[in-house]
């Protein structure tokens, strides 16, 4: 977990135990040293292409998580 919020972060409650939070400070980092980053392109089609897996069960929040700022803005 980032010490200090330099960038946006995210904002809903996230078990830091799931691959959703890991994904999450990889985002975060990568927000910082390559910005306008395709991330969250790739994981949509990843997602889009393999349907069957549940999100919820990697600890994606239900809704809309990409609307988190974190995965919402480019830095």
């Amino acid at each position: 977990m980032p010490d200090r919020q330099d960038c946006p972060w995210i904002t809903l409650p996230t078990d830091q135990l799931r691959i959703y939070f890991n994904m999450c400070i990889i985002k975060y980092f990568l927000n910082i040293i390559s910005p306008g980053n395709d991330m969250l392109d790739k994981m949509l089609a990843l997602f889009a292409e393999y349907p069957e897996v549940d999100l919820g069960a990697l600890g994606f929040p239900s809704g809309s998580w990409q609307d988190e700022p974190l995965w919402s803005t480019q830095r």
